[in-house]
């Protein structure tokens, strides 16, 4: 399959500082499983400049990708601009699958897809093995009912499946750093830098935190293995 990954721009907390850029280490954590699954990935980084959306649109029209999938670190704040991007690509790429990841459709994942139709699937929670079952069950017609982590519409009506097993082997997901061109990012004063991730979520119940709901429960990573790119 064909797909397309996409950082949309976004106005708040994020990657982007002046003339600088962090990568999407989340789509890179996507992407990585997907590309060893045989797809053809890409990513369009839409942060840097930040691209308009018509720009964006007429890039990925280019790629005619199968499948785009969508994914933001500034999550709330970066919601509308998702929305109205979607929207563009949808009139672009009528017959494309769209599916939004992150942390705020996580939790809102029902207002999403009964307000905005153009978005097809939701991710819920980690991406790494839901979005590997997802793009083969969208690749073979398989019905998506059977893929936990998901929101969809089932016969019109926002549904979603039980929550996805908790990725207990971080390890076993590697990071698709070869989809960006390390030379572009940089932060500190044009020092080169990427984001690296050796744990996830949080040993205590805060209430007004949304990691420990999202990440479920703390895992590290070996720091010895799967960290490894060149800069």
């Amino acid at each position: 399959m064909r797909l397309l990954l996409i950082n949309p721009p976004h106005p708040s907390i994020g990657s982007r500082i002046p003339r600088e850029q962090l990568p999407p280490l989340g789509l890179l954590s996507v992407g990585g499983p997907l590309i060893d699954d045989g797809h053809d990935v890409q990513l369009l980084d839409a942060e840097f400049g930040p691209m308009a959306l018509a720009g964006i649109v007429q890039r990925a029209a280019a790629i005619r990708p199968q499948i785009v999938l969508l994914g933001h670190s500034g999550s709330t704040s970066g919601h509308p601009i998702v929305a109205e991007l979607t929207r563009l690509l949808r009139a672009a790429l009528p017959d494309v699958a769209i599916v939004y990841g992150g942390v705020f459709p996580t939790y809102h994942w029902r207002d999403i897809l009964e307000r905005e139709p153009q978005i097809d699937v939701i991710v819920r929670g980690e991406g790494e093995e839901t979005a590997r079952q997802l793009v083969q069950a969208l690749a073979t017609g398989k019905p998506l009912a059977g893929i936990s982590g998901i929101a969809y519409r089932e016969h019109g009506i926002a549904t979603a499946t039980p929550p996805a097993p908790v990725i207990r082997d971080l390890d076993a997901y590697r990071v698709g750093w070869e989809l960006i061109d390390h030379k572009r990012y940089s932060y500190w004063g044009g020092k080169r830098a990427v984001v690296v991730q050796f744990s996830r979520g949080c040993p205590h119940l805060c209430n007004y935190c949304g990691q420990r709901g999202f990440w479920t429960r703390l895992r590290h990573r070996d720091p010895h293995r799967d960290q490894q790119f060149h800069l």
